[in-house]
């Protein structure tokens, strides 16, 4: 795939773009050591995240009852060592335990374009923030990130998703030639 020409790209508030949902703990005596897993099961099934580095930001899994949950979101870890200032695109229903927030946008887009995003944001606010300097929403939202626009100024949705959809064809050939490599 040739490098991308983003020359005719618009520059976009974050805030403008998405709002920080506010999920809660539905559980009155909530305790981490009885109410989530590290391993995902048949009770705890809903994924939490945290301040985590890898693993799509998914530290626990907890029951569905006790959290307030949402998909197609960005998980933007606020705390962390060295997990602060990543973002990551959660497609499936997902729960907040702490150090971390899921903000959605406000334009219903495909996942594939939600992918997009998680990149352009991280790369936007991964360096700006750390341990010291905390990725709030307060700071986060006030960032200005670089999207494809279209003729109306807005950001280009449907060219993220099919610029996505290219590259997932493209890792899925890869994939299957390994695969016959390893047979």
């Amino acid at each position: 795939m040739k490098q991308i020409d983003i020359s005719t790209w618009g520059m976009f508030i974050i805030g403008d773009l998405m709002n920080k949902l506010d999920l809660k703990i539905k559980k009155e005596d909530f305790d981490k050591r009885i109410d989530t897993s590290l391993e995902k099961n048949e009770e705890f099934s809903l994924p939490l995240i945290n301040a985590k580095d890898g693993n799509n930001g998914i530290m626990y899994y907890g029951r569905e009852a006790d959290f307030e949950s949402e998909e197609m979101c960005l998980d933007i870890v606020q705390n962390g060592a060295v997990a602060t200032g990543n973002v990551y695109a959660q497609i499936q229903r997902t729960g907040v335990l702490w150090d971390a927030y899921l903000v959605k946008p406000k334009d219903k887009i495909s996942k594939y374009a939600l992918l997009f995003l998680s990149r352009i944001v991280q790369k936007s606010i991964k360096k700006k923030f750390n341990y010291d300097n905390k990725a709030i929403w307060d700071k986060v939202k006030l960032e200005v990130i670089p999207l494809p626009q279209d003729k109306q100024g807005k950001p280009n949705w449907l060219y993220m998703d099919l610029y996505m959809r290219e590259i997932e064809k493209k890792a899925q050939k890869t994939v299957e030639s390994l695969m016959e490599i390893t047979e």
